[in-house]
Parts: structure tokens; sequence; C-alpha cells
């Protein structure tokens, strides 16, 4: 159902790789999750918090709630997939660093953020 076209990433706990969703022509990101005990069993906690919050939200684009599309255990390891979103948090941050833009997280946004 997936096609693989390009690593976009890792983590402690997992690789991200861009996929083409064959059934829907959407792009994807799949994260494949380390096979190691506390990581899957933290990643079973992030799908069913996904889940709750996406069956529980109206309009979720409006609310940058992160969507489930997926999830199967393929050669032992699990595998969440979810829409394609553009870069994460830490290289956000570490390029307004680099380029002298003013901290993007700072408390007050964050809590914005959150509410």
């Amino acid at each position: 159902r997936y096609q693989v076209l390009s690593y976009l990433g890792a983590a402690a706990f997992c690789r991200a790789v861009q996929c083409l969703d064959l059934q829907t022509g959407e792009m994807v990101c799949m994260k494949i999750i380390k096979n190691d005990k506390d990581y899957v069993d933290q990643s079973l906690d992030e799908i069913k918090l996904l889940k709750l919050i996406n069956a529980n939200t109206k309009n979720i684009d409006e609310k940058h709630c992160l969507r489930v599309i997926d999830y199967f255990y393929h050669k032992e390891h699990l595998i969440i997939v979810t829409e394609l979103l553009r870069d994460n948090l830490y290289e956000f941050s570490t390029y307004n660093k680099e380029h002298g833009q003013d901290p993007f997280f700072t408390l007050g946004h964050l809590q914005r953020i959150t509410k």
C-alpha cells in the first residue's frame, strides 16, 4: 500500500520516511519504531491518544492535531502512518536560532498553542 520515497530523519526510538499512499495518492509519513519493548509500549500509547483525539475532534485540521492514517506491524516493527507535516520542531527552532530570528517557542506562545 505504501511506496517509500525518501528518508526524513531519525530520533532515539524511530526512523521516519516519506511515502506515497498508493490507495489514496496522498503523501504520508511512516514512523518505524525500533523493536524495543519500552519504545513499542510508548508508541502504542501514542497511537491510542492520537486515535482518541482524532475521533473526538471536529475539523481536526483547524485544531492543528496530527492525523493518524494507519498503524501496523511489519517484520516485528511497529509502523505508524500519519499525515506528512513540514520540518520537525527541533530543526525549526535550530533554523530560527541560526538566522537570528526571535525564539518561536517562548513560554507564552507554548501556552497559547496548548490551550
